[in-house]
C-alpha cells in the first residue's frame, strides 16, 4: 500500500526548490517562479509536511504557498507578490545581491526604481524636504 502525500511533497511536485544563500526560488514546472527568504520557507514547509495532501495539485499548491507570507514572484505565477513593502524591499536586495535580474520579477509600483536603475523615489523626496525645510541653509547664529 502506498503512503499518502503530504502537503509539501504534493505542493512541490513537478516543482525545483533551488536554495541560493538566505534565498529560496521555487520554480513551477509550466507554472512560474517565486523567490522568498530561507527562514519564510522553512517555517511553511514544516507547517506544509504536518498536512495531508488533498490530492489536487491547483488546491495542495494554493494552501501550501498561502503560508509563505513575504515573496517576490513572475508574472503569471499562481502566488502573486505579497508582503510589508519593507520587507519586500529587502528581499529585492538580497535578490540582486544573489545575482537576479529584477526586470524579470513583479516588483511592486513603490519599487520599480529597483528594477530601472533610478535614484529611490523616496530618496529624493527626503532630500528636498530637507532642502526646503526653513533653517536648514541659513548659517548659524554667533551666539552674539
Amino acid at each position: 500500500m502506498a503512503s499518502k502525500q503530504n502537503l509539501f511533497e504534493a505542493a512541490t511536485a513537478q516543482a525545483r526548490v533551488v536554495k541560493q544563500g538566505d534565498l529560496v526560488q521555487v520554480v513551477i514546472d509550466g507554472g512560474g517562479a517565486f523567490v522568498t527568504t530561507l527562514e519564510e520557507f522553512s517555517q511553511a514547509r514544516k507547517w506544509a509536511e504536518r498536512k495531508a495532501a488533498s490530492g489536487n495539485r491547483v488546491t495542495d499548491r494554493g494552501r501550501f504557498f498561502e503560508q509563505i507570507g513575504t515573496l517576490i514572484s513572475r508574472p503569471g505565477t499562481q502566488a502573486a507578490t505579497r508582503g510589508n513593502i519593507r520587507t519586500l524591499e529587502g528581499l529585492a536586495r538580497k535578490m540582486k545581491a544573489g545575482g537576479y535580474e529584477l526586470g524579470d520579477w513583479g516588483l511592486p509600483p513603490e519599487l520599480r526604481f529597483m528594477q530601472t536603475g533610478e535614484d529611490d523615489p523616496r530618496e529624493i523626496k527626503k532630500k528636498s524636504e530637507l532642502k526646503d525645510a526653513p533653517g536648514t541653509d541659513q548659517a548659524p547664529d554667533s551666539g552674539a
